[in-house]
């Protein structure tokens, strides 16, 4: 998935419009052109021939505009990936006597700490909201409700826009029973890291580096989790391919997000997305997508301390397709308590799991 991407001024919106506008009305004046070469008046055959060669300087024009931005989008970027460079080369074992140097040494609970420390490191030199990693809070109480509506069964997990790899990982150590993981990001170096740690802590996984809301060549999944990027989708053309694109400008990562993890649920899936709290703010097209595309079974609205601020504030999002018998149609809506409120947690899973057994 592409970083989160600023809405950015009224302007710079007006001036992506405006240059997508004139390349439509270039390629009609070319289409235009192209049939007024046929006609049997001389005046009008050179009128669409000046037509023909003027659209195909402009479209050329257009092009090297858009490679202009894709340059420019570059150079805002470039650097920051340098720490997670180099520390991908840090945790790169060379040679089969440093891998089990550190497998036959250390446990599986060690090597996981050690790597959330390095990436809290790294994302401290960086400071850039972009590449936060998900709470290891928020994977617990992800990995209780997976355990409540699955148990033991098995099942496939995928994590779209995983990042650093830190949500599956802790999934993967936290539920119980066989389970077969898929994880899905655009930064390589953030796949690099992933297939180290996932090569070290021996969890078997297919990681996958792309645009996660582009097609995927992957299986249906029984379990889609996500911590959604904030802020707004790069990729104006491909965000057209969704029912809840914006109207105009750049779209909204989290109501992708919805769509796409959707289109890969098996019929009986569900979607655990942790999303802005604001999406709940519920915008026309989304509601006309919940009636007719899926279903949204829960909303979980997380405790607001685990925040900087309100602004940043998210919830919990549980997602089915229509016509699925494994979630309740009625909406379960809770605020989880803190996991220090050992009493008001257990309390919220009782709660849970009385509202499963009710469908």
């Amino acid at each position: 998935m592409e970083k989160a991407n600023p809405k950015g001024s009224k302007e710079e919106k007006m001036m992506k419009i405006t240059l997508k506008t004139f390349e439509i009305f270039v390629a009609c004046m070319l289409g235009f052109g192209l049939v007024g070469m046929l006609s049997i008046l001389p005046q009008v055959r050179w009128m669409a021939y000046f037509a023909v060669v003027a659209s195909l300087f402009f479209l050329w024009q257009i092009e090297e505009e858009k490679k202009r931005r894709r340059r420019e989008g570059r150079k805002e970027t470039k650097g920051q990936g340098l720490y997670f460079e180099a520390l991908t080369k840090y945790l790169t074992l060379e040679n089969d006597k440093d891998y089990f140097d550190i497998v036959d040494n250390y446990d599986k609970e060690t090597i996981r700490k050690v790597y959330q420390f390095l990436l809290l490191k790294a994302l401290k030199e960086l400071n850039n909201p972009s590449y936060d990693i998900t709470p290891e809070v928020i994977t617990m109480y992800v990995s209780h409700l997976i355990e409540c509506i699955y148990g033991e069964e098995k099942i496939s997990i995928a994590d779209f826009a995983s990042g650093s790899g830190s949500f599956l990982i802790n999934i993967a150590a936290l539920v119980k029973g066989e389970k077969d993981f898929t994880s899905i990001d655009v930064d390589s170096n953030y796949v690099k890291l992933q297939q180290n740690i996932f090569n070290l802590l021996e969890v078997p996984a297919e990681i996958i580096n792309q645009d996660v809301l582009k097609p995927l060549n992957i299986k249906k999944q029984d379990v889609i989790i996500s911590d959604v990027p904030f802020g707004y989708y790069a990729d104006e053309d491909n965000s057209l391919n969704y029912k809840l694109c914006s109207s105009e400008g750049y779209s909204i990562n989290a109501l992708l997000f919805i769509e796409q993890v959707a289109n890969y649920l098996t019929e009986d899936g569900v979607g655990m997305l942790v999303v802005p709290k604001q999406i709940l703010e519920l915008e026309d097209n989304f509601k006309k997508f919940l009636e007719e595309d899926i279903n949204l079974n829960a909303v979980i609205t997380l405790p607001e301390e685990m925040f900087k601020n309100s602004s940043q504030a998210k919830a919990l999002i549980l997602i089915t397709k229509k016509g699925q018998k494994k979630l309740p149609s009625q909406v379960f809506l809770a605020e989880v308590p803190s996991y220090q409120n050992k009493t008001g947690y257990a309390s919220f899973i009782d709660e849970f799991n009385s509202w499963l057994e009710s469908k």
